[in-house]
């Protein structure tokens, strides 16, 4: 979306378009807003000449006047000091003078101090039904220097039940130990939907957590585990727990060192067959052999609610998975347009 002329002024306050096109002032807003600033970049030391101060006001005036609800941090700022400010800046602005909803952090330097601080002061809030505000739904952490420490406090805030719906954790080296912080936490949360763990050191190990954990106990709807190596141990975890999922619509475990085990393929394919809720499946890039792929082939025309199912690589025949679910659903895919 193109920035107004009033965005310009870079958090000095002003008039912009809200949601519907109407006129709004943010100026009340803004002047609590860069009290806050000023205060915690003051009392975390944060260096001046970083500009840190001209970075938040920017931000969140810009979230006030597109009423977008959303901030977006990538690159260099605001850095370990920095996000530990903002997550005090959202502490006592939310919800009552601005309402974010939701936090992105692409390649910038979270670690995990800057995460602990994003679940104490931000995650931690819950929601606020006198202000219409649903709390934090949304979290993207990608590439951003957390370990399984980190982990261990989303971990936490998760056990609490806190709003938080979709969380992005992708490319950041979390390991087994991770993956089994965040099940823990998730075991009584009814609230997240969405989880990705791509390209997270996730081994064998790990696998089983997440098919023990995760598949089997959570309300998890849409699962991405691509670039992990859980092979054919975490596969058959996996499959193991899939049958008695009742939420898990999306399940990606491509590009995961599952090469030709039979078993475990056959475990994989009892639970294509036994599972309800299944829709897209994202086998890519795992090199099963082509008496594997005869077998998944032969099991997806038993199951009428899987829609998609994605596999290529060395002995994979996508072509076979496109014409094998083309024909068990009776022909053309996707919806009918209307005349």
């Amino acid at each position: 979306m193109p920035k107004k002329a009033a965005a310009k002024t870079s958090g000095k306050g002003g008039k912009g378009k809200g949601k519907d096109g109407d006129v709004q002032d943010v100026s009340f807003q803004m002047r609590k807003v860069r009290v806050e600033v000023a205060k915690f970049c003051s009392e975390l030391r944060i260096p001046p000449e970083l500009d840190i101060e001209k970075l938040f006001n920017t931000k969140i005036y810009d979230a006030l006047v597109e009423n977008s609800g959303k901030m977006i941090f990538q690159g260099d700022r605001p850095g370990r000091a920095g996000v530990q400010a903002l997550s005090c800046i959202l502490r006592e602005t939310c919800p009552v003078y601005i309402s974010i909803r939701s936090l992105f952090f692409w390649r910038t330097e979270v670690g995990d101090e800057g995460v602990a601080s994003i679940c104490e002061n931000c995650l931690d809030k819950g929601k606020n039904e006198s202000h219409n505000w649903p709390g934090f739904v949304h979290l993207e952490l990608f590439d951003v220097k957390m370990s399984a420490l980190g982990c261990q406090s989303l971990s936490r805030s998760l056990r609490e039940n806190i709003p938080l719906r979709n969380l992005v954790i992708d490319h950041n080296a979390i390991g087994d130990e991770g993956a089994t912080h965040l099940a823990e936490g998730l075991r009584g949360n009814s609230e997240l939907s969405f989880l990705s763990m791509a390209y997270c050191h996730i081994g064998p190990a790990g696998g089983v957590v997440v098919g023990e954990e995760i598949v089997r106990c959570t309300k998890i709807k849409q699962l991405k585990l691509r670039g992990n190596r859980i092979m054919a141990r975490g596969l058959t975890a996996i499959s193991l727990n899939l049958g008695k999922s009742e939420s898990l619509v999306q399940l990606d475990l491509s590009d995961n060192s599952i090469l030709s085990d039979i078993h475990a393929v056959n475990a994989f394919c009892e639970a294509l067959r036994t599972n309800v809720s299944l829709e897209t499946v994202d086998f890519e890039h795992n090199v099963v052999g082509a008496e594997a792929t005869a077998l998944i082939a032969e099991t997806l025309q038993m199951c009428p609610n899987i829609k998609s199912f994605k596999a290529c690589g060395q002995g994979v025949m996508n072509e076979l998975f496109k014409t094998t679910l083309k024909d068990s659903k009776g022909g053309k895919k996707g919806k009918k347009k209307k005349k």
